[in-house]
């Protein structure tokens, strides 16, 4: 019988008694399969769809016909000493969510896939709102003809033909937290079919097909996450204020920005509560009475506020929302980055990190911040001989329904500068994707090199020069990142995936890139 099973698998320790949720008092019918002891829980629950209201006042209708029943199905077996859960109908909720293996369907689906043969793929940023969507083709494609951005993005769930499969027919798989299965399928066979998927879970060669697949995993052990949670909330009670920090889990508008405020409460002089320009965890805690005394809960309910430029509070976090941080257990290494637990392979942080260190900085020196807003300081620093200002002054492709910001600033030797503080991963993002746009904007529509020039015009004489047929190019691209912390440039490590990303697209387009630091 041709069949699409679903299955879980529960974590190593488990038993076949640990599969049902507290939740669900249902008692199981005990048999065996190949003498394999099983499981095999059921319910029915009476069903009543919304829609049939729409027709009680009807006379020739009898809505008390309009009723049904569902029928919901678990079994549960062991193989290997690992137990499995197969579920019928609308079960997986009764499964213990606490109890099953997260990532099993996702990690099997890929050792049994054949990685020319992808039927759809849904995938999630790692920005500051994780957009979660799906790819689907009626042909079968490679993965990377669905531009997944392994190194960016997050593989959610995969669908695709299982490779080396004897007969004509070919079985499709799928996988997330669960599997699923469409094949031939007998009752006696899904013990064997069981033995099969803890081989493909177990085996290490999909590392080969896919070598990013363990590259970042979102946590979503509940217990695990807590625990990270703890060693976090250490470090932050131990004074560690370069490992961990705050930052604003979304971009900031600057232009309706007045500050931020640990307190909802009124300060001296009467007027509002006292606002400032940074966020910073120290400064937090001593306002908030949590220096050494934080917890995950206190961290959980304790606010922070963003006010407008007329004083009026128009957002508000927590402060665990805020939190950014690294830390190591077991050997793995976590990041914490708005609200959300990452795993990171020790390897490939390794290489992110390398490539990050090693890039090139700039010998432009650019003067202190000082706490103004970022449009004051950029005009501040524009004297029409080292740096030109182009902040808000924005260009259009030709046949574009919108603008673009060119970049912050032009050095006298036409170098690109793109100038941000830094607040939040998002808001790196934001700066990267927007040098990316503008540097390939000037090579396909050179028509903005015009307005360009017509802005600087208004400022004196400098002309913007650029030869998009000129290889390398002499324009270089620098990120001038605005920064508190002390010593050299420091980015959360999704912020420096981005970055890698971002730098070698522009790298292979010809264009020299570097790094800066402004201090604030």
């Amino acid at each position: 019988m041709k069949l699409t099973i679903n299955v879980f698998l529960l974590k190593s320790g488990r038993t076949i008694y640990d599969a049902l949720s507290d939740e669900h008092a249902i008692q199981p019918q005990q048999f065996q399969i190949d003498n394999i002891n099983c499981l095999f829980y059921y319910q029915t629950n009476p069903s009543k769809p919304k829609w049939v209201d729409l027709f009680s006042g009807i006379e020739e209708i009898n809505t008390t016909q309009m009723r049904g029943r569902s029928l919901q199905g678990v079994l549960v077996f062991a193989v290997n000493g690992r137990v499995f859960c197969f579920t019928f109908g609308h079960a997986r909720h009764l499964i213990d969510k606490a109890s099953i293996e997260r990532y099993f369907g996702l990690r099997t689906a890929l050792s049994m896939t054949d990685p020319q043969l992808i039927k759809s793929i849904d995938k999630s940023n790692i920005d500051k709102i994780p957009l979660r969507s799906r790819s689907q083709s009626s042909k079968n494609l490679s993965i990377s003809e669905f531009e997944f951005k392994f190194d960016s993005e997050i593989l959610k769930s995969l669908t695709g033909i299982v490779e080396s499969i004897e007969g004509d027919e070919h079985e499709v798989v799928s996988g997330s937290d669960s599997l699923s299965l469409h094949t031939d399928v007998q009752l006696s066979q899904l013990p064997t079919i069981a033995q099969r998927l803890i081989t493909a879970y177990e085996d290490e060669r999909g590392k080969e097909k896919y070598p990013w697949m363990d590259h970042i995993v979102p946590v979503r052990d509940s217990a695990l996450s807590s625990e990270l949670d703890e060693l976090l909330i250490n470090l932050v009670n131990q004074g560690n204020y370069h490992e961990v920090w705050i930052a604003a889990p979304r971009v900031i508008e600057y232009e309706s920005f007045s500050g931020f405020s640990y307190t909802s409460q009124r300060g001296r002089n009467g007027n509002g509560p006292v606002l400032g320009f940074e966020l910073d965890l120290q400064r937090c805690l001593i306002e908030k009475a949590l220096v050494g005394n934080l917890s995950v809960e206190n961290s959980k309910s304790a606010k922070i506020y963003l006010y407008g430029t007329d004083y009026n509070k128009i957002d508000t976090w927590t402060l665990y929302d805020c939190l950014s941080g690294e830390v190591e257990l077991d050997g793995e290494n976590y990041l914490l980055s708005e609200g959300d637990w990452y795993c990171i392979n020790i390897d490939y942080a390794s290489q992110v990190n390398r490539y990050f260190n090693d890039f090139p900085r700039s010998d432009i020196i650019f003067p202190r911040y000082n706490g103004a807003h970022e449009g004051d300081y950029l005009r501040r620093i524009s004297d029409g001989i080292a740096f030109h200002l182009l902040d808000q002054h924005n260009v259009r492709v030709n046949g574009a329904s919108s603008v673009i910001e060119f970049c912050d600033l032009l050095t006298s030797d036409n170098h690109i500068v793109h100038v941000k503080k830094y607040s939040s991963s998002s808001v790196l993002s934001h700066l990267f994707s927007q040098a990316y746009v503008s540097a390939e904007s000037l090579i396909h529509a050179p028509e903005i090199i015009e307005q360009v020039n017509i802005h600087l015009a208004a400022q004196g004489a400098h002309i913007f020069e650029f030869n998009p047929s000129a290889l390398p190019r002499h324009n270089h691209i620098i990120f001038a990142i605005m920064q508190g912390s002390q010593g050299a440039l420091h980015m959360p490590f999704f912020s420096k995936v981005n970055f890698r990303q971002y730098s070698q697209r522009l790298v292979a387009m010809g264009y020299h890139v570097e790094l800066a630091k402004i201090h604030i």
